[in-house]
């Protein structure tokens, strides 16, 4: 308890280390689960904090080492203890936090693209889809790479890409012309902005 009250006081560092030494202390605990689950609160809680919601700046736009970390301990929670009652909730918060990652690389990919960096915008995409597959993002993640093998001049690439949206994605913005509407793809983005 001594790291929840560390956690609610605003000291996560020092939860966190209380946590650690109670996990190598007892491994065996009943709790332990528990433990661990707490941990990736408090690291969860880092990145999608109060600042966040106060000044509502996009997770997706930062640093993502404390997304990574808070979606490893989540994950952690899930291999130990996938029958415990900490176990929904894991895998829910895992589901935003692949969906927050997939969107900073949607965003570092439109900037791309936005600069001309195409081969850049295309790796991106690419990247999306293959490390967070089955995020909100991967129809997009396939239209940016159709867009930029496209300025390429790689139309077998382009005609592809565009092929496996139209298949999985028939109505995304992209078949119809109207993307990258980059405005209102970053308002979708961040819904916070002006």
């Amino acid at each position: 308890e001594l790291a929840y009250v560390q956690y609610k006081i605003g000291k996560p560092d020092d939860a966190t280390s209380t946590i650690d030494r109670f996990i190598r202390t007892y491994p065996r605990h009943r709790h332990i689960a528990y433990a661990y689950y707490l941990k990736a609160i408090i690291n969860f809680d880092r990145n999608v904090g109060v600042l966040s919601r106060v000044f509502h700046t996009d997770p997706s736009s930062r640093d993502l080492n404390g997304p990574l970390t808070s979606f490893n301990d989540f994950n952690e929670v899930l291999r130990r203890y996938p029958n415990s009652i900490y176990a929904a909730d894991a895998r829910q918060r895992m589901v935003y936090l692949r969906n927050e990652l997939a969107r900073h690389e949607m965003v570092v990919g439109l900037y791309y693209l936005r600069r001309g960096a195409y081969v850049s915008a295309a790796n991106r995409g690419k990247y999306l889809i293959e490390n967070y597959p089955q995020s909100e993002y991967e129809g997009d993640a396939i239209a940016l790479m159709a867009a930029s093998y496209s300025k390429l001049g790689q139309t077998t690439l382009a005609d592809d890409s565009k092929r496996v949206l139209q298949q999985n994605y028939p109505e995304h913005p992209y078949l119809t012309g109207k993307w990258p509407n980059y405005e209102g793809f970053f308002r979708k983005l961040n819904p916070f902005a002006g």
